[in-house]
């Protein structure tokens, strides 16, 4: 509640003071307001925690003298004095009167000398302390009345002066004017007070370290985030910047003579980095000072770090970097450079590849290296939902959209990847109704929700997937042809394993150590045989289904080492599966029911009988059978089945 000191020339007018502050348009403005009346102008008494001071007359310059706080004058009108001369016509018979004061309409009254055919004579007084004076001087130039303020009646009635002195007093419309002059100036002091209040807690509650310095070099403001910065630097407002930061003066400087902003400059300061933004504040093209925002460094870092822990959390983030590639090829080796150059810039780009080759491990290494990094890492496999779903999905929806949408509505794929990426895996999936849809938003780069009327401005770029040949589709009619040149700026074609069988044995060795340390399994390296084995199999799957093969070996040898019968049993190698890997490898396949090559190199013929002694023997161990017939178990297990021993 703001505090209100009135005060008045003469005590009769308390109450009507006390009656025009409780009309209802003033309604609890006025309610902590005093009504005082001083006989003496000098005992006067404003206190420390009042608000604004109300008076007129010689009382506002011992006031001035007094408070600094606001002040609103009480007007002496025209009609006021002439009221007063009517008045003073009235009661006596004067020839001559004296107007004494210090209001500006004043002088005006001498030209109405006239209109009245009475001799006026004006005293303008510019200093209370001038009063008794200039009433002497009245009096001694013929004046036998006098039309004055209340001090200057009772200077009057002090010295005995046998003249008539009247008040100018103040008309209810004065009062009411100057009443609502200070419940304007109390509003606007309650503005100021909340938007200084609200400025005080934004700034108080941001991490950095705000500083405000006026048009002479001044620190006006700064809060609390720059002692907690510098914990040995006293406060520093009212003080001159360039003193106490001395070691900003260049930058400082640089920013005000160009009234540009500069971001980010480092300095080394008290065993601390800090990244300082000068920004000149410019109203109406003039000069008001300079905002100076410093960011702890250190703190940056941790923030940074909070918010990849919360990203990760949200599962928007790329946990893979180029340096997770496993690979020892110079085709992928040459596809990793390309793909590096592709990171530096913002363009889409379109990965093709086979099922399994990696093309999502791919475009996270693109945006880990890109300086979207710091931003969020969406996917989406755009053959998992139909096209109905796919668009709130992508695009979000507004409360009440449709049937079971949530209430509030939800940020689709676009406005969450704001800033950073949106991975589209399967792209060539998209229904082809849907296209057009998507490549709006591509080129407009905003998005209107399902059900929504407000569009929202998008920065994301765009990383594509496919394991189809999108120019075929567009040629049947299946792919927008201009879709296509928006998605295809930059590509990539990963290619399969089995054009770069030297990565199996790295892809294949790698998995195993890692299941083994997953799962606590034996086995730790593979056989130079069971390698062969594995690089010439022809995975459709690619490092997909050598990673499944791998994690298969890796639960079912109970031994450290991996055999080429591991692989071979692993791989689902029968006589079938064996004829078509030959046959993919461009080699006669043998026939089966021929003399076996046993592991010693020579030919023999083992007959039903010798394989059903021997398992009698083994107790139908068909390993051991193996062994002692000079061959390995897999061969075993086709000859039992020719023979029909399973």
């Amino acid at each position: 509640m703001r505090k209100i000191s009135y005060f008045v020339p003469y005590p009769e007018l308390i109450p009507v003071v006390r009656r025009l502050m409780d009309q209802p348009c003033y309604e609890g403005i006025f309610a902590n307001a005093s009504i005082r009346y001083f006989p003496q102008m000098y005992d006067l008494e404003v206190e420390d925690d009042c608000d604004l001071v109300i008076a007129r007359g010689y009382s506002v310059h011992v006031i001035r003298e007094r408070f600094s706080g606001a002040i609103i004058e009480i007007p002496i009108t025209g009609s006021d004095i002439v009221n007063a001369i009517a008045l003073c016509r009235k009661n006596t018979d004067c020839r001559k009167i004296g107007l004494i004061g210090d209001y500006s309409n004043m002088k005006d009254i001498q030209s109405m000398s006239s209109l009245f055919n009475i001799n006026f004579m004006v005293y303008v007084i510019d200093n209370p302390d001038q009063i008794e004076d200039m009433v002497k001087c009245a009096i001694d130039e013929g004046c036998d009345a006098l039309i004055s303020g209340s001090y200057a009646n009772k200077c009057v009635i002090k010295n005995g002066f046998h003249v008539y002195s009247g008040i100018i007093e103040n008309s209810e419309e004065a009062m009411e004017r100057a009443l609502n002059s200070a419940a304007g100036l109390l509003k606007n002091m309650e503005y100021e007070t909340n938007q200084m209040e609200l400025l005080r807690l934004l700034a108080e509650n941001v991490t950095d370290g705000l500083i405000f310095v006026d048009n002479k070099e001044r620190i006006r403001i700064a809060n609390a985030n720059v002692v907690k910065i510098f914990p040995n630097r006293k406060p520093v407002s009212g003080k001159y910047f360039q003193e106490e930061f001395s070691f900003m003066s260049r930058n400082y400087l640089k920013a005000y003579r160009g009234k540009q902003n500069l971001d980010n400059e480092i300095y080394r300061a008290w065993d601390m980095n800090i990244a300082v933004d000068f920004t000149p504040v410019m109203i109406n093209g003039l000069y008001k000072g300079m905002l100076i925002t410093i960011h702890d460094i250190g703190r940056l870092q941790q923030k940074e770090a909070r918010i990849r822990t919360k990203l990760n959390e949200m599962g928007l983030y790329a946990k893979y970097e180029f340096s997770d590639v496993i690979h020892k090829s110079q085709v992928m080796e040459h596809l990793i450079e390309r793909a590096r150059k592709f990171a530096s810039v913002t363009s889409n780009v379109l990965v093709y590849g086979e099922t399994g080759t990696g093309k999502e491990l791919i475009a996270q290494s693109i945006h880990n290296a890109s300086k979207r990094k710091d931003g969020p890492f969406v996917a989406i496999n755009c053959a998992s939902f139909p096209e109905n779903l796919l668009e709130s999905e992508l695009f979000g929806y507004e409360e009440g959209a449709f049937t079971g949408a949530v209430k509030g509505g939800k940020a689709g794929l676009f406005e969450q990847a704001h800033g950073g990426t949106l991975f589209l895996d399967e792209v060539s999936e998209l229904p082809v109704s849907f296209q057009g849809k998507l490549l709006r938003v591509l080129q407009e780069r905003e998005v209107r929700r399902v059900g929504g009327k407000k569009v929202v401005k998008i920065d994301v770029r765009i990383i594509t997937a496919t394991n189809k040949i999108l120019k075929e589709m567009t040629r049947e009619g299946l792919f927008r042809e201009d879709l296509l040149y928006r998605l295809d700026v930059l590509n990539l074609s990963i290619p399969p394993l089995r054009e770069r069988k030297e990565d199996t044995r790295l892809l294949a060795e790698h998995f195993l150590l890692k299941y083994r340390e997953q799962f606590g399994t034996c086995a730790d390296h593979f056989t130079e045989e069971a390698i062969k084995l594995l690089c010439s199999y022809p995975f459709k799957g690619n490092i997909r289904e050598l990673r499944n093969i791998v994690e298969r070996l890796s639960v079912t040898v109970q031994d450290t080492v991996v055999h080429a019968l591991d692989v071979e049993e692993s791989l689902g190698l029968g006589d079938a599966g064996r004829g078509v890997m030959q046959m993919q490898q461009g080699q006669q396949i043998q026939p089966l029911n021929q003399d076996i090559e046993t592991e010693g190199g020579g030919i023999r013929n083992i007959q039903k009988e010798e394989i059903e002694e021997l398992l009698r023997e083994c107790d139908y161990n068909k390993s051991e059978v193996a062994r002692r017939l000079g061959i390995n178990r897999t061969t075993l297990w086709r000859k039992m089945g020719k023979m029909g021993l399973l």
